[in-house]
């Protein structure tokens, strides 16, 4: 008995293969995949591209021009070094405080013993002077090793995010090398992906990364899902911007490195410092009430010398700070233009304040029954979707009206598009179609993010079963510009 021969072909919609009978080459059907119109076809058909998608070809000629460099002046250069200057200085006068308070102790333990010399008045009183001796020398001693224990803090270890494997996406990594072609910035060496509303780039390997350019991408894939290419562009070109001057950036990495201890240091408790307060709250004896209370007054005040100091070298420093922000922002003016900067400030904004109601809506769901959805970017672009015309209106109005503080470390969004505005810069990148464009299977990675989101990010004890699916939203929300 003969059989009938066989063939396979492309859906010219979807792309999935679908097995005919040969005798049914030419003829037109429904495609079992995806329901749409398909013609069953014996020769390959020339590959497509799905209309959300570009290829890496299309995408890096859709780069107009290079990005001329933003030049800074021979004042702001000295204004760097000075500012480097005072922030090194201020830990060298906290080894001096120390110092000092150690002096302090030994000359008490020194010239003072003489009220121990004798036995004059009793033992009642004698108790009572080797209280006063004491009780100075413990909480002095105390003192010292409080104000040397922040010397040898660490930072909190924190979740390796998920790096990309440049083979798998190669669109993406494409996308990023022109970008920081384009701008005069080095390409970093790994990209890693987080669930945070933002994007950085940075030293891969900390004071050693200051050697070369040895840097790391890290983007946030809400911040993918929610904006178009045209303005996820510029967010690239703004983070990468940073990395045009090299000695601008190294003297800032030494800033804020220093500025970020002082604020561990001041804000950060360890098990000392609950060992401390622990042992006031149960201490039965009033003098021993007495000494450890003296002790944690001791460890007030080098909290609050330590505090002084972060604060001094905030001020000095959060200038200088507002101002590296703007030469990035340049960048990114530069790239994307000037309107889709302000839409893509405006746009964060809206996506912030979406944000945390997709937070809220999550520790509801797990207190109620241990339940989160299995994609972070999808369902807070439902929530962003979700939100009401007038709420969205207003954020998109009053964003542009806040001003920079004197203690801010990042120029308000409202100077950020005063800015851009004032530059008037058309642009040299104007592809608006969905950032997740970029990516082979945006779903895919972003289900592997939220995962370890839930587990290393937050701590939470949550596996695959504890996830609900999230549908796409029938449209992205990105806007126009």
């Amino acid at each position: 008995m003969n059989q009938d021969l066989y063939a396979k072909c492309s859906c010219q919609n979807c792309g999935t293969h679908i097995e005919f009978p040969i005798g049914l080459a030419d003829h037109g059907i429904n495609c079992p995949h995806c329901n749409q119109p398909t013609v069953l076809t014996l020769t390959a058909p020339e590959p497509t591209i799905a209309p959300d998608k570009l290829s890496a070809r299309e995408l890096l000629d859709a780069f107009t021009a290079p990005v001329a460099p933003t030049r800074v002046s021979f004042f702001y250069r000295i204004g760097f070094i000075l500012v480097t200057f005072m922030m090194v200085l201020l830990p060298l006068v906290y080894l001096a405080m120390i110092g000092a308070a150690g002096w302090g102790v030994y000359y008490y333990a020194t010239h003072f013993k003489f009220m121990l010399s004798s036995m004059e008045g009793g033992s009642r009183v004698y108790l009572v002077k080797l209280l006063a001796y004491v009780t100075p020398l413990f909480v002095g001693g105390v003192l010292v090793l409080f104000m040397i224990k922040p010397l040898f803090a660490r930072r909190a270890p924190r979740a390796q995010p998920l790096a990309l494997n440049p083979a798998v996406e190669s669109t993406l990594f494409a996308f990023i090398a022109k970008i920081c072609e384009t701008v005069g910035a080095p390409m970093p060496k790994r990209i890693d992906l987080d669930c945070n509303l933002n994007a950085s780039a940075g030293f891969r390997r900390g004071a050693l990364g200051m050697l070369g350019n040895d840097l790391v991408l890290t983007i946030g894939l809400p911040l993918v899902a929610g904006l178009n290419l045209r303005q996820f562009a510029g967010v690239v070109a703004h983070e990468f911007g940073h990395f045009t001057q090299g000695f601008g950036l190294r003297l800032s990495y030494v800033i804020g490195s220093v500025n970020g201890w002082f604020a561990r240091v001041v804000y950060e408790r360890d098990a000392w410092d609950v060992g401390l307060a622990q042992w006031a709250e149960e201490a039965e004896d009033w003098r021993i009430m007495i000494i450890v209370n003296c002790a944690r007054l001791g460890v007030w005040f080098s909290r609050m010398l330590l505090m002084l100091l972060m604060f001094i070298g905030h001020g000095v420093s959060c200038f200088l700070s507002r101002q590296m922000e703007y030469d990035a922002d340049s960048y990114e003016i530069k790239l994307a233009g000037s309107d889709a900067t302000e839409q893509t400030i405006k746009r964060l904004a809206v996506l912030g304040k979406a944000t945390q109601k997709t937070y809220q809506n999550m520790r509801a769901t797990w207190k109620k029954n241990h339940n989160l959805p299995d994609n972070i970017p999808v369902y807070l672009m439902q929530q962003e979707a979700a939100m009401p015309p007038a709420q969205r209106e207003k954020i998109e109005d009053t964003v542009g009206l806040s001003r920079s503080g004197f203690f801010s470390t990042h120029p308000s969004d409202g100077d950020r598009i005063r800015c851009a505005r004032k530059a008037g810069e058309p642009g040299i990148f104007h592809l608006e179609l969905p950032a997740t464009a970029l990516f082979a299977n945006f779903e895919v990675v972003a289900k592997q993010v939220t995962l370890l989101h839930y587990t290393d990010d937050i701590g939470l004890p949550c596996d695959p079963a504890m996830l609900r699916p999230v549908n796409n939203p029938p449209a992205q929300q990105t806007q126009p510009v």
